[in-house]
């Protein structure tokens, strides 16, 4: 073998061991994204409960700001309401009789 071969073994052992290294470094950056993926994940499922839970509490405050304002249709949705209040009462009564 001569110097040259030589050189050049040593050269393709050194591109190789330059390869191996940049791989494990992709490897390693590559487990670093998938744990900040894991943890954006959690915090969009987080901040879609809270949006839902306060869509809903929303939606609550506007029926019961629309109920106390006293329109007359909001009057006659009261009326509705309570006549339904009392007959689920009613049969509440009757089932523990």
């Amino acid at each position: 073998m001569t110097e040259k071969d030589q050189h050049l073994i040593d050269d393709f052992k050194l591109n190789i061991r330059r390869l191996i290294n940049s791989l494990e470094e992709s490897r390693s950056e590559l487990e670093k994204f998938r744990e900040m993926n894991k943890e954006l994940e959690a915090n969009v499922i987080s901040a879609n409960e809270r949006f839902e839970e306060l869509r809903g509490r929303y939606e609550n405050l506007k029926v019961a700001k629309a109920l106390a304002e006293g329109d007359p249709d909001n009057q006659a949705a009261k009326q509705k309401i309570t006549k339904l209040i009392r007959e689920v009462d009613k049969c509440i009564a009757l089932l523990n009789h």
